[in-house]
């Protein structure tokens, strides 16, 4: 109990520390049901989350937390079976998923709700593997979550009889967990054995990552600097008044938290940015095949000038594609976010 009393802030109100270490967890979770996606999350973490969340958003969430002594980061990923996720927006909520896991996830998680398994279970997490690769399948768990109270077995072997479902197990290693939810809130046995699993996974495997995180992580770096240097002035004052407060080990003791306090805040917000970006981008290459020829004419004026030129050309013709499709607000939009954005990454 003392360490556990040592490790909490005291006067600064910051967030635990969730630095790279051994113990650490970066979990992705895809499903079919928004609803056990987000009870199984906060099972793992023992604690009520998400209150006021529409279970059928198409937004990835990321939820920091503690299991026993570990750190957990998990990803929730859109609902796969909401019928308001279109193709465009899985592959711009995949990319935050990827930013929110950086420098990659240690596993991901499949949940199925083991009362309502389709039997098209392999087309469920198609995009996943078609988005990631195929090795993904080495980082991947299954999990059957239910609410119910007693035996499930009955329920079990019979999506164990689906063929769809027996083939993606397959291409997993034969990895799955039926995960209850009531039960756990309980004694903890599932969440405990679902981490185990994920260490037994890592440890053959090692953490899954490939170009796309490499990438992500490298611009959520980049833009660390940026936000850092935004919040100079912050920061100083803020040192100044704790060196007015406080003195000899209390003062290194508080300083350090800060330091921790700011270096989370500031990877958070970067990632959130960086998502964002990435997100846009996205709707941007939609964007230009809707109004086709414009941004096309303004990309080959603006090849002679680079990279930049060849954006700012290119949202040129956008506007000029845009006002003929009526969509002029969005195509000038185009053109100022893709100018900072690529002009900040050329510095």
């Amino acid at each position: 109990m003392a360490s556990n009393k040592r490790r909490r802030r005291r006067s600064i109100d910051a967030p635990p520390s969730m630095s790279a270490d051994d113990t650490s967890l970066r979990i992705i979770v895809f499903g079919n049901s928004g609803l056990h996606q987000y009870s199984l999350t906060e099972s793992i973490l023992q604690r009520a989350i998400f209150k006021f969340v529409d279970y059928h958003t198409a937004l990835t969430t990321k939820t920091l937390g503690q299991y026993l002594t570990r750190n957990v980061t998990l990803v929730n990923t859109p609902n796969f079976n909401s019928p308001d996720i279109s193709h465009n927006t899985l592959k711009k909520e995949l990319r935050k998923a990827v930013c929110f896991s950086c420098p990659g996830p240690h596993a991901v998680i499949f949940m199925l709700d083991l009362l309502d398994v389709p039997s098209t279970t392999y087309d469920i997490f198609k995009p996943v593997v078609q988005h990631f690769g195929e090795k993904i399948l080495n980082h991947t768990m299954i999990v059957l979550y239910h609410e119910k109270e007693g035996d499930c077995q009955s329920l079990v072997d019979s999506v164990r009889r689906n063929q769809d479902f027996r083939e993606l197990l397959e291409m997993c290693g034969q990895r799955y967990l039926v995960f209850g939810g009531k039960a756990n809130r309980k004694d903890g046995s599932a969440a405990r054995e679902l981490l185990d699993q994920i260490d037994q996974m890592v440890s053959e495997h090692g953490i899954y990552s490939n170009q796309e995180f490499e990438d992500a992580d490298k611009r959520i770096k980049k833009e660390e600097k940026f936000i850092e240097k935004e919040r100079k002035k912050e920061i100083r004052k803020m040192l100044e008044a704790l060196e007015k407060k406080h003195s000899g080990e209390d003062l290194a003791r508080e300083m350090k938290c800060y330091e921790e306090k700011i270096q989370f805040q500031n990877r958070e917000r970067a990632e959130v940015r960086v998502a964002d970006r990435l997100g846009f981008t996205l709707r941007l290459v939609d964007y230009a095949v809707a109004i086709g020829k414009g941004t096309f004419v303004g990309a080959l004026l603006g090849t002679a000038m680079g990279i930049v030129g060849t954006t700012v050309g290119a949202a040129v013709g956008a506007v000029l594609g845009g006002v003929f499709g009526g969509a002029a607000r969005e195509a000038w939009q185009y053109f100022s976010n893709a100018f900072t954005y690529f002009h900040r990454d050329s510095t």
